[in-house]
């Protein structure tokens, strides 16, 4: 029960007044984004019928907490399945690239409708984030195994109970039983995203709701399992198969956060396209062969990539889905287009013959040097018809720790994603809602940010 106990304190014991500047910094940068991708998908598929199954049964004229984009209010744990669903379905959010899955989505819209309800300020909004953040950056950091579960909503639904008790202000005894009860709740299968279904923007939004339901359930005194995450039946033994290294969850706890390892996203798709993007970016910038001359695309990826994002491009059910999850055509598109946008994941432009022809062109491959986990390394080759060969290799993704996006880029991001949105309110909203969040440790209450959204 060590463990439980240990992250438990943590949580509870630690409060804005402890978090450095840099990672106040980050946290507001990282909320800016989650709520610009937000925007940006206020309306896609998928999104306003999450909006209207939430709040079927609730029909009144405001409720505790809000839905981005929708002017509709609903219960904490319903916004926060509705808004993680919204800010989720561009997959345009953050991701912790070492383990593949994305953190904010979880733990921000638990965070914002707990602290809408509660009237949280901006320093407790912050520290509540980036607690629950970096819960799921250290479960993940003891994962060793290739993905086999979207660790988003394994992970991330710890993460959510973490932010939403700290919210809350749980006890230490209260949080232990917030972490037992959401793992009753623990899903995840990554067979969605494999299928390429709707569901699969929806699993972080299925661990936000929990987290919140389970932090509100052990405030009224409801006991949750002693031993989530490393008892006999717990976390690491079920999911993972006990092949984890538990040292890794308490390292340099309180020293280091793992909000400072997140990840902003440069384009609209997987972060497993984005290696291959930025290669076939590059070869497209040296600019000494034509489109129409490319016989064939190969790309050498890690075992991992190849299964999730490497098979060849087909649209299914959710055309949206399949090409935010395929580097065949993610790489056609830069290559014929430029840098993926958020238009080129719309029906029109997927359906554009030019595309699907040369993502037919486009071949993955495993890279057997490459650890079978690792999303960074890519090895591209252009061969065009007179039997040149053009090479592009990436070892480091954009927007990483190692190439940062700028506050003006992230800026510029949230800008793309409120013209994308196509609501003149956002647009003339947009400034109060960025001067809002670079300012939020000194916003007295955060209904001031929710009344802009």
């Amino acid at each position: 029960m060590h463990l439980n106990r240990e992250i438990a304190a943590y949580v509870a014991g630690k409060d804005f007044a402890d978090l450095p500047a840099p990672v106040v910094e980050a946290a507001k940068k990282f909320i800016l984004d989650v709520l610009a991708v937000g925007i940006a998908g206020w309306d896609a598929p998928g999104c306003r019928e999450a909006v209207q199954v939430v709040t079927a049964w609730k029909q009144v004229d405001r409720g505790p907490a809000v839905i981005l984009g929708h002017g509709a209010w609903t219960s904490p744990a319903e916004a926060a399945f509705a808004n993680a669903t919204i800010m989720h379905a561009l997959d345009f959010d953050d991701t912790l690239d070492s383990s593949a899955l994305h953190t904010m989505v979880s733990v921000f819209p638990a965070t914002l409708a707990l602290g809408e309800t509660s009237g949280a300020s901006g320093r407790e909004l912050i520290a509540a984030v980036v607690l629950g953040v970096d819960v799921i950056c250290r479960l993940a950091a003891a994962i060793v195994r290739p993905l086999s579960w979207i660790r988003t909503a394994t992970c991330g639904s710890f993460g959510a109970a973490a932010a939403a008790g700290k919210i809350l202000k749980l006890s230490r005894e209260e949080q232990m039983n917030a972490f037992g009860i959401v793992y009753s709740q623990t899903a995840g299968s990554a067979q969605c995203l494999l299928d390429g279904s709707l569901v699969k923007r929806m699993q972080p939004a299925f661990a936000s709701r929990a987290g919140v339901f389970s932090a509100l359930l052990a405030q009224k005194g409801i006991t949750g399992a002693r031993y989530p995450f490393a008892g006999e039946y717990g976390f690491f033994n079920l999911y993972e198969g006990g092949e984890v290294q538990l040292d890794r969850v308490s390292d340099n706890l309180g020293q280091h956060y793992g909000i400072m390892d997140l990840s902003i996203k440069p384009y609209p798709s997987c972060r497993m396209t984005h290696a291959a993007i930025s290669a076939a970016l590059a070869l497209r910038s040296q600019n000494e062969f034509k489109v129409e001359e490319v016989r064939q695309v190969k790309v050498r990826v890690a075992e991992m990539v190849a299964e999730m994002v490497g098979k060849p491009f087909a649209v299914r059910d959710n055309p949206q889905v399949d090409a935010q999850f395929s580097i065949p055509y993610t790489v056609a598109v830069a290559l014929l287009r430029g840098k993926p946008v958020l238009e080129d994941f719309t029906e029109e432009r997927i359906a554009d013959p030019r595309v699907r022809e040369l993502s037919e062109k486009v071949t993955v491959a495993v890279d057997p040097q490459l650890a079978a986990r690792d999303i960074e390394p890519v090895a591209l080759t252009v061969e065009v018809n007179d039997d040149r060969r053009f090479q592009e290799q990436q070892q480091h993704l954009p927007g990483s720790p190692a190439a940062p996006l700028t506050v003006d880029e992230c800026r510029d991001k949230f800008h793309e994603c409120v013209l994308f949105s196509r609501r003149q309110d956002f647009l003339q909203r947009e400034s109060d809602i960025v001067d809002l969040v670079f300012n939020l440790e000194n916003v007295a209450d955060i209904r001031e940010l929710t009344a802009l959204l």
